[in-house]
Parts: C-alpha cells; sequence; structure tokens
C-alpha cells in the first residue's frame, strides 16, 4: 500500500470505512435515473443536525450491523449499539417527517454476525437474554476442514434464528405507536462486501424507490 504505484483493488476500496460527518449529497445516474443520496452521520451528535432536512423524501435506507449485538456506542460505553439502532429506528419509521417515505432496513455485515456467533452467543450478552434460540455449533474437525453437513444445517439454523430474532426486534412497536408507522418495511440481510449480494438488493430498492417516486407524481396508484 506504501508503494508509489499502489492501485487500490475493488476490494480494498470495499473493505475501506470513513466516518460520515454532517450531510454528504452524491448524484448516480442508474438506468437513465437520476437518485440523489443523502449520507448522514449515525453518532448522536450528528443526528440534530440532519433530521428536519429529510421532510418528503421516496425512501429512507437505514442500515444497521447485525454484528454489534455485543458492543457499545463510541460516544457513551454504557449503551448497546444494537439497541441504539433499534431505538433510532422505531423512532425515526413511525416520525412525521418521513410519512409516506418507503422505509427499506439493511442488517448489514452478515459475515460478520455469523462469525461473531461462533464466539458470542447472543443470549450471553444482557440486552438479549431473552434469546431462546439455538447457538451455533463449532466444527468438530480440524481447522481447515469443512463441516459435515448435519453441522453446518445446525450452523445456518443458528445464523436464520439469530438474523429473525433482531429482524423481529427492529419491526416490533409499542402497542402506542403500532398505527403511527404509515409505510411498509422492506427488509434485506446484507454482506457490503459481496458485490452480488448487493447489487441483487440494489436492483430492489431501485424498484422501490421508482415505485414511490411514480406514486408521488400521481402515475401510479
Amino acid at each position: 500500500m506504501s508503494e508509489p504505484d499502489y492501485t487500490p483493488s475493488e476490494e480494498d476500496v470495499l473493505l475501506c470505512r470513513s466516518r460520515t460527518i454532517g450531510i454528504v449529497k452524491t448524484v448516480l445516474e442508474i438506468d437513465k435515473n437520476e437518485f440523489n443520496i443523502f449520507d448522514v452521520g449515525g453518532q448522536r451528535n450528528e443526528r440534530r443536525k440532519w433530521i428536519h432536512c429529510f421532510d418528503e423524501v421516496t425512501a429512507v435506507i437505514f442500515v444497521a450491523a447485525l454484528s454489534e449485538y455485543d458492543q457499545t456506542l463510541f460516544e457513551d460505553s454504557s449503551q448497546n449499539r444494537m439497541v441504539e439502532a433499534i431505538e433510532i429506528f422505531r423512532e425515526h419509521s413511525t416520525s412525521s417527517w418521513f410519512k409516506g417515505s418507503a422505509l427499506i432496513l439493511f442488517l448489514n455485515k452478515s459475515d460478520l454476525f455469523r462469525e461473531k456467533l461462533a464466539k458470542k452467543p447472543i443470549a450471553s450478552v444482557e440486552e438479549w437474554s431473552d434469546y431462546d434460540g439455538p447457538d451455533y455449533v463449532m466444527n468438530p474437525l480440524a481447522d481447515g476442514q469443512a463441516p459435515d453437513a448435519e453441522v453446518e444445517l445446525q450452523q445456518q439454523e443458528a445464523f436464520d434464528q439469530g438474523k429473525d430474532y433482531f429482524l423481529k426486534k427492529f419491526l416490533e412497536l409499542p402497542e402506542e405507536k403500532q398505527t403511527e408507522r404509515s409505510s411498509d418495511v422492506y427488509t434485506h440481510v446484507t454482506c457490503a462486501t459481496n458485490t452480488d449480494n448487493v447489487r441483487k438488493i440494489f436492483d430492489v430498492c431501485k424498484d422501490v424507490i421508482l415505485k414511490g417516486s411514480l406514486i408521488d407524481s400521481g402515475f401510479y396508484a
């Protein structure tokens, strides 16, 4: 990387991370349609800068990391990151600012989530002690050897139930709030470094956004 003629690969770029500060606008043209994408900082001190700027947006894409169920906030070591993300999503999904906007929830870092399940059972984290799904089964074979079919099924079951558990947490609303979410929520489990996965999901999101735009324009009933 320190070489003068170093050129980053696609994978290098995907693995880079830059903290978003303020509001960053990106304009993309996809299939002759122009998309205005606004990336906003998710930290507590960033939110108050942007929430009032998004009245009547076509869609809201909310990204949460599945793998952060046992981690705490950078700015508050007493607050679990997943708890914070769920609370923010619930708040904004019922907000008057986003009334009528399509809600797209990305549960990201599915690859890291799968790896972490083998080391940190969900129910071992205090905030998720009500989880009653199966734990991830370790591979009984030597390192480097593929697990047998039964172990693979058990591992997939642990992954699926863990993922569904957190998805349910995001979509649940207190009884007094259940009538306030006016839009459907489109959910996707993603791995941002898997380009095929992201490409397919983005195509779905593109269709959702275009449909919402047509509805707003009166061309789609």
